[in-house]
């Protein structure tokens, strides 16, 4: 964490050694302050306070906006800008395709014959505020966050666990003070891969019972791509929409049910439905999981 006041003069003195010194560029970026991307945005933006960066990878978006809500929740903020950026980059798709992750073609999660992810980019940030200072300003409130789940399972580099990701919904749903049966809406972690998407939809049925069979549940990677450490930032802008306005997006490119993937997809079309509580679930990386409820406002 960083003062603001402090940014600009940590930058110039970065480059002034490194033009002095005549070093390269590629030798200092490892001891570059990991906080600058967000950092930048603040000094732009002459925001004043505490700047962090939560590198969680495909979960990161969710991790801010659950630590936003901690900063709140204790006092020590009445406002936070919270989300995730990924630009699209050679390493990320040389990477997932060496892994033999990506899809040749189109991304297909919970479908029988999904091949993989799609490499995409983005950069979604949400404002947090404590409902006094929203109320204030007399601000349009869109949803609350109810509560949040975090695990990290460390089960395996790239492999997701189903334990890791039951253990997150539950925590998510026991911090939220809410019951399996609350839930109106899932927003899947759901990247087209085989072995995620089975696991997901193993967790969420072991976590929902019955219900994961009638409980809507979509993908927008199958629109936007997997935008990394966006995704789920990204993704928690869906739910918060679907609280407000009561549509669910769809997961496109569903052609055939998976008897693996036992939830309901809401396939291809967006669908109007009353949800009061969305579940955005969100896995990284090493068993990094992070997931957020999202509540309607009815005050």
């Amino acid at each position: 964490m960083a003062d603001i006041q402090a940014l600009e003069n940590i930058d110039d003195a970065v480059s002034h050694e490194t033009v002095m010194k005549g070093h390269s560029v590629r030798k200092h970026a490892p001891q570059y302050p990991g906080f600058m991307i967000a950092a930048q945005v603040a000094a732009k933006l002459c925001l004043k306070g505490k700047v962090l960066i939560i590198p969680t990878a495909c979960a990161a978006g969710n991790y801010a906006i659950a630590y936003g809500m901690d900063l709140i929740s204790f006092g020590r903020c009445d406002t936070v800008l919270a989300g995730g950026v990924d630009p699209f980059s050679r390493i990320a798709f040389t990477g997932f395709n060496r892994m033999f992750a990506a899809a040749p073609e189109r991304c297909q999660p919970f479908d029988k014959n999904r091949k993989g992810m799609v490499v995409g980019e983005g950069a979604a940030v949400l404002v947090l505020e404590s409902l006094e200072c929203a109320l204030d300003r007399n601000a349009k409130i869109y949803a609350e966050i109810l509560g949040y789940g975090t695990s990290c399972d460390a089960h395996h580099m790239t492999i997701p666990s189903v334990d890791g990701i039951s253990r997150v919904m539950q925590n998510a749903l026991a911090n939220a003070c809410i019951r399996p049966s609350d839930v109106d809406y899932i927003s899947a972690h759901g990247t087209g891969t085989p072995a995620n998407d089975k696991t997901e939809c193993s967790a969420i049925g072991r976590v929902f019972g019955n219900k994961a069979k009638t409980v809507p549940v979509s993908s927008i990677k199958s629109m936007l791509g997997h935008t990394m450490g966006a995704a789920s930032a990204l993704e928690a802008i869906s739910c918060v929409l679907a609280v407000d306005d009561g549509w669910i997006p769809p997961t496109i490119n569903y052609e055939t049910p998976d008897p693996e993937c036992e939830v309901n997809c809401v396939p291809n079309q967006s669908i109007r439905a009353s949800v009061d509580i969305a579940l955005n679930n969100s896995f990284a990386f090493g068993g990094n999981n992070a997931c957020v409820v999202f509540g309607k406002y009815d005050g």
